[in-house]
């Protein structure tokens, strides 16, 4: 079987929900490979500069908008009207299932965050070694991103196992 025919499988056996999450799942790790893309690659100045750190979130939010607006366009493009449809109760639970872990991953996220800022605030050795502006801000943008492939991640996996928690 060729690489074509494996593909399309693969598209086949998987349900419309799976695939809209696998879509979702596949949007937010290219945003994240893009914020980190263009993070690490800045210069120690740009990093500095908070005009910068403003214009790369507003590029995140941005292509985050027009990448999620053509990945629904492609899901309503090819759903049999299956777009409108509500989750029936096995789907709520998933999507449920999903949650847990995210927010796991956004509350450590958070925590970390916060005790940066306040390391860097008072000057505590404790913080991060590393002398990136506005880490806190860093980490809250990556552990939200985090947390949505975790939630999409688990949701694939517990659909994928036919799981139903109720």
């Amino acid at each position: 079987m060729d690489n074509d025919n494996k593909l399309k499988a693969f598209l086949d056996s998987l349900s419309f929900r799976d695939l809209t999450i696998t879509v979702e799942l596949l949007i937010t790790g290219y945003i994240l490979y893009f914020y980190a893309t263009e993070l690490l690659s800045a210069s120690t100045v740009m990093r500095a500069d908070p005009s910068w750190v403003s214009g790369l979130l507003l590029k995140v939010i941005v292509i985050s908008i027009i990448v999620s607006i053509a990945g629904r366009a492609l899901l309503v493009f090819v759903s049999d009207d299956n777009v409108d449809k509500p989750l029936d109760e096995r789907q709520r639970f998933i999507a449920l299932a999903g949650l847990k872990p995210a927010y796991w991953v956004l509350q450590s996220g958070v925590c970390i965050a916060i005790f940066q800022y306040t390391a860097e605030a008072h000057g505590w050795p404790q913080g991060a070694t590393i002398a990136v502006p506005f880490l806190a801000l860093h980490i809250l943008v990556v552990s939200f991103l985090l947390a949505e492939l975790v939630g999409y991640g688990t949701q694939l996996v517990q659909a994928h196992k036919g799981a139903s928690y109720g």
